[in-house]
């Protein structure tokens, strides 16, 4: 195609079918501009069927717009003018005409020349008025003039029909029932005005005709008297066309609707559909769509991304169209969240240059917010963590990106805590990013802390230099200001001593994790900070009624051995406390081993009062503790010189209320079969006076003056004071036969007979009750055996010696001595040595072994104000 230089600036090819006056076969091109060949495919294709007289809607001229013929590779904007000037061919039959007017594509696309345009020029030419190549561009149709025509048809039935176009079938338009086809110029304008519903670019593939015959062709959108098979017939004036049965086509449809609603002009819509000049594929919906949402491009871009069906073409192209600095708040907000989740993708480079091209330094808060503006969840981390992600990766191009939306992220007032807690552990360690505002949030938010440092003990390896570093930055305030769980911290660190440290702070840094306890007692063992046990003994213990005692015990002797000299007296009280509080495990498990740490001091030790005031205030408020810790310091055995008896005397003296336990303590040793060890103990006279009252207890006193007595190296008369005094009322018990028999043992029988005569200067026939509660025992054979030796020695002696006086047959038999009661009468305790022995008393029955002793009852405490406790002395023991 030529372009002249005349004011319109196009010019038109043109050709001209028909046939040769008088010839009858065949039509020829008998003009033009064009090739034969090329005009004649063109001509062709407009031909739709020989005109009938029968159908009055059918009268020449006919107008057929074609954008291509079988066999052109380009589009075209051209029309073809069929009529009949009356002229017969040689047969007699009519001989018709066909005007071919062409714009190649580009040059009518560039001027938006209209089928309108194109059918006025084709009218000019053949008036004679114009040449029939003459440029349309003079009188081709405006947006107002086709807007009205859309109008009058009814938009919505026009917007349907455009819609059907773009399904690629074939539309036919009939009369209405009962009515008429308008005339040839308003068929046009109906064509054009429904064209103009679509992007101008369509025209590069759509094709019309204000009437088609019965000949088959492939014309888009015609008029006919009725559909045939495979086209879509749509009445005219009826309202609605047929429903699109692509989604796509249809929400091209509802779209338009939307559009003509929100401007209330359809003319504007027209004149931009007119302004798409770019050509589009035949078929391709989804473009035309996005073509008519240019525009409404800002609101139809923002609608495409919050439906799900965004575009990065689109926003690119809004971009083009709307700076970002002309857009709002939330407007902005959508573009850039979608780039930013667009860029995250595989392909991302086109959404990742747009974001970098129209960077603005909001783009971080709007991504902070978009995340926040959801409940908190892991869908909520892992998205900030992608963003954060995007950012890092175009930190070069725009610095502290990064940073900017970390710290929006973590900041945000008002948002869950324990989330933000999980994001700055995150950043942290995946990205070794941290700042200090964010921070302070840990230190400000007790939540947001224990979240942070849950998630830094579940790392592995665990590194807790993020502590140290929170620790520092609390540093510069007041320590009443930090949380509790960092002042924890802090101790651990190094920052803190142990009373600086509350046992709440404990609890609170515990509370950040399910093994923080174990956390930081292995930070401490690592650290050689004993002193944290002190702080943690209310988790501790708690953990030991919960059952977990068996793993914290082994960390805690890591932390406080029991034999480091460095850990506190009030440290090793509560490590030894904490075990004595543990199960001893399985039935008879023994006491020793529970309170080693103090086992290994003794009992001057300069530690003791600040041990015992631990001991006192951990057990002040735990009955069931205390009587445990009495009955550990008790022990399995009597350990006079160790520093338990010692911590037990200064406990007493500062707690007389613990003295039935200590009473209780001591009765079922001093009850059980080994209870010759614990008779030695320095026991203060107040105390035993509570323990001989106890049934089964009153030989206690005698037994341990007998013992002491004999230690001191005391007189036959005092032993013997001694042994009578518990005669009286108790007889010979069980334990003080076994002392008298251990002095028997260790002295001989000459000091049996010795006492045994005192005896009996104290109370008459007392010593020889003696002899028979002795010989009537086989836990006594060995000294029986003794006693008969010497007994029979002295009896051979005396006869010997009355022989030697010749007195021998003077000698009384046994059953001759004169009886006399024991004990019956005033004379028994004279003292009075009578002038021929009686016979000794009756033996006191024996009660066997000890029998177990009840626990202390109200009677068993001793009056108010009398002072207890036990003498830091004790005997030596002797062998039993």
């Amino acid at each position: 195609m030529n372009e002249n230089r005349g004011p319109d600036g196009l010019a038109a090819e043109w050709a001209v079918l028909g046939k040769h006056p008088g010839r009858s076969m065949g039509y020829d091109v008998l003009d033009g501009s064009l090739p034969g060949n090329r005009a004649q495919r063109y001509l062709w294709s407009a031909t739709t069927g020989t005109p009938d007289a029968r159908e009055p809607a059918g009268a020449l001229p006919w107008r057929v717009f074609l954008s291509g013929a079988d066999g052109e590779a380009r589009s075209v904007c051209a029309v073809v003018d069929t009529s009949w000037d009356g002229a017969k061919d040689g047969t007699g039959r009519p001989s018709y005409t066909w005007r071919l007017l062409l714009l190649e594509w580009p040059a009518a696309s560039r001027a938006g020349v209209t089928w309108t345009a194109l059918d006025r020029a084709v009218s000019r030419a053949r008036s004679g008025s114009a040449r029939f190549d003459a440029a349309p561009a003079g009188v081709r149709a405006t947006a107002v003039e086709l807007a009205d025509t859309v109008d009058r048809l009814g938009f919505e039935w026009a917007a349907g029909m455009a819609a059907l176009l773009l399904e690629g079938g074939q539309l036919v338009i009939t009369a209405p029932p009962g009515g008429t086809l308008p005339g040839l110029d308003e068929r046009v304008r109906t064509l054009d005005a429904i064209c103009s519903l679509l992007p101008y670019g369509c025209r590069a593939w759509l094709s019309g005709a204000t009437w088609t015959g019965k000949a088959e062709h492939d014309l888009r959108l015609v008029f006919a008297a009725s559909a045939r098979s495979g086209q879509q017939e749509a009445p005219l004036g009826t309202g609605r066309p047929p429903t699109p049965r692509s989604g796509t086509a249809d929400r091209y449809r509802t779209e338009l609707l939307r559009l003509r609603t929100k401007r209330g002009s359809t003319a504007d819509v027209v004149a931009h559909l007119l302004a798409a000049t770019a050509a589009l594929p035949p078929g391709d919906a989804a473009e035309a769509v996005r073509v008519l949402q240019e525009l409404d491009m800002l609101d139809s871009v923002l609608s495409e991304i919050r439906h799900g069906r965004g575009r990065v073409d689109d926003v690119q192209r809004l971009l083009e169209l709307h700076s970002v600095e002309s857009l709002d708040e939330e407007q902005l907000g959508t573009v850039v969240v979608f780039l930013a989740d667009c860029a995250l993708r595989p392909g991302a480079g086109a959404a990742q240059a747009l974001l970098t091209r129209h960077w603005m330094t909001r783009i971080p808060d709007l991504l902070a917010a978009h995340v926040v503006a959801r409940a908190s969840s892991m869908q909520t981390l892992a998205q900030a963590k992608g963003y954060l992600t995007l950012l890092l990766g175009l930190e070069e191009a725009h610095p502290g990106s990064f940073d900017r939306l970390f710290t929006a992220l973590a900041t945000t007032p008002g948002y869950d805590p324990a989330w933000v807690g999980s994001l700055v552990c995150t950043v942290e360690r995946e990205f070794g990013h941290g700042c200090e505002a964010v921070d302070r949030v840990l230190l400000d938010s007790r939540e947001a802390g224990l979240a942070w440092l849950g998630m830094l003990f579940e790392a592995r390896p665990r590194d807790l230099r993020p502590l140290s570093r929170l620790v520092a930055l609390a540093a510069e305030t007041h320590v009443d200001q930090w949380p509790g769980w960092l002042r924890f911290a802090g101790l651990l660190t190094g920052e803190f001593g142990a009373a600086e440290v509350v046992a709440t702070d404990a609890a609170e840094f515990a509370a950040g994790h399910r093994d923080a306890w174990r956390i930081a007692l292995e930070t401490a063992r690592d650290h050689g900070r004993p002193d944290v046990i002190g702080p943690m003994w209310t988790v501790l213990r708690q953990l030991v009624r919960s059952g977990g005692h068996d793993r914290m015990l082994a960390v805690l002797d890591d932390v406080a051995p029991p034999g480091a000299t460095e850990v506190p007296p009030e440290t090793a009280a509560d490590a030894d406390l904490l075990r004595v509080s543990a199960p001893i495990g399985g039935v008879g498990g023994r006491l020793a081993p529970t309170m080693r740490r103090l086992r290994r001091l003794g009992a001057d030790a300069p530690g003791l009062d600040a041990y015992t005031a631990a001991v006192v205030r951990r057990t002040e408020a735990e009955p069931e503790l205390k009587d445990r810790v009495v009955e550990a310091l008790l022990g399995d055995e009597p350990d006079p010189g160790s520093a338990s008896w010692a911590v037990l005397s200064r406990w007493m003296r500062q707690r007389p209320s613990i003295e039935p336990a200590v009473r209780a303590g001591l009765t079922r040793r001093l009850t059980s079969a080994a209870h010759a060890r614990w008779i030695d103990l320095d026991l203060p006279e107040d105390l035993v006076d509570g323990l001989v009252h106890r049934d089964g207890l009153a030989w206690l006193r005698p037994v341990r003056q007998l013992r002491a007595a004999a230690a001191d190296g005391a007189p036959p008369n005092e032993l013997g004071r001694i042994v009578a005094g518990a005669y009286p009322h108790r007889g010979f018990s069980p334990q003080l036969l076994d002392e008298v028999a251990l002095l028997v043992r260790q002295h001989g029988s000459e000091f049996a007979f010795g006492l045994t005569a005192e005896l009996d200067s104290q109370v008459q026939g007392l010593g020889l009750a003696l002899y028979r509660a002795l010989g009537g025992s086989r836990q006594y054979q060995d000294v029986r055996e003794g006693l008969i030796r010497h007994s029979l020695q002295q009896e051979s002696r005396h006869r010997a010696i009355l022989t030697a006086l010749g007195a021998a047959g003077t000698i009384p038999s046994a059953g001759t001595v004169p009886s006399a009661g024991v004990g019956g009468g005033a004379g028994a305790w004279t003292g009075a040595r009578p002038a021929a022995p009686s016979p000794e008393p009756e033996p006191p029955a024996r009660t066997g072994t000890a029998r177990p002793v009840p626990l202390p009852t109200a009677a068993d405490y001793p009056p108010k104000g009398r002072r207890s406790g036990f003498l830091p002395r004790f005997r030596k023991r002797r062998d039993s």
